[in-house]
């Protein structure tokens, strides 16, 4: 699901200073998940641990709750971003993640170039340029192998590092998250589509128009609509839709609201079009959406 109003230029994230080793870990306790919208050199390994918000991939937007576990490529943009509760200073939230940063050559310059390694090696530089979420069984097994990594020592991390790498590449339980059209056009942002996202994420509720939204760039409805399309690989509309359906199923699983307060809360002016769109989007019902992914919920313990 996209687009968010995360979708700005990210931010080089350089780590030259601090990154003295190939790999590093961190599974440290935070208010909130604090980096904004950025991309640095290093692979990253997450497995969320503690508290809920959205997920940012390239041009895929997920909210994400505990036990989500994902694998982010080298510069590819990326936010965890926490629910608003998290930035209120109360002692009963926080957040938590083991974060596994790595180079390309984290194992040795040739390890990749091994006949052996071939899987392994698309993984690290080809699935993972487009962000690689675990799923099913891969998933449960990668979380607890990396719950071990935390009190390994730099050696046991490193080969264990490679396991879990490995594991991951010989798998099929896995979704690629942003799409091709966003990885040909992602070096090609800039202000005016930061601007048009940000309204849109402050207006999504509202009943936007093309007028309104082309007048936010100064440019006119035609060139405005293949301007955006270009860019974000959605049209207008297409986009606003997958932002509302988003922070619908945000609400289903995190409120007891029913479906047609939902469906006003997030812009829509009915509710059978709202349950139209939110089934032609996750390919099932606002209630079935919300039966079915209870044990993901914000109570879930790990």
């Amino acid at each position: 699901m996209a687009i968010l109003n995360l979708l700005m230029k990210p931010i080089l994230i350089s780590t030259k200073e601090t990154f003295k080793s190939k790999l590093a870990i961190d599974s440290n306790v935070y208010p909130n998940f604090y980096n904004p919208w950025h991309y640095h050199e290093e692979l990253e390994l997450t497995l969320v641990l503690k508290s809920y918000g959205q997920r940012q991939v390239g041009d895929d937007v997920e909210n994400f709750y505990p036990g989500d576990l994902v694998l982010v490529g080298s510069n590819l943009p990326h936010v965890w971003k926490n629910d608003q509760s998290f930035f209120k200073n109360s002692k009963e939230k926080y957040a938590q993640a083991i974060v596994v940063k790595f180079l390309s050559d984290f194992a040795s310059k040739d390890f990749l170039d091994l006949p052996e390694m071939s899987t392994l090696k698309e993984l690290i530089f080809d699935k993972s340029s487009f962000g690689v979420k675990l799923l099913g069984t891969l998933r449960d097994d990668i979380e607890r192998e990396m719950r071990a990594l935390v009190d390994m020592s730099e050696d046991e991390l490193l080969l264990n590092l490679v396991q879990i790498l490995f594991k991951i590449s010989k798998s099929d339980e896995y979704r690629l998250l942003a799409s091709r059209t966003y990885q040909k056009e992602k070096t090609k942002y800039n202000h005016r589509i930061n601007k048009i996202l940000d309204y849109i994420m402050e207006n999504y509720h509202k009943n936007l128009t093309l007028d309104e939204l082309a007048d936010v760039v100064h440019m006119n409805k035609n060139g405005f609509c293949r301007f955006f399309k270009k860019n974000i690989g959605s049209s207008l509309f297409t986009t606003i839709k997958n932002i509302r359906i988003s922070k619908a199923c945000q609400q289903l699983l995190e409120t007891e609201k029913s479906v047609l307060e939902i469906s006003l809360d997030v812009g829509f002016n009915n509710v059978s079009n709202f349950n139209r769109t939110f089934k032609k989007i996750t390919k099932t019902s606002p209630l079935n959406y919300r039966k079915n992914n209870n044990h993901y919920n914000v109570s879930r313990t790990l």
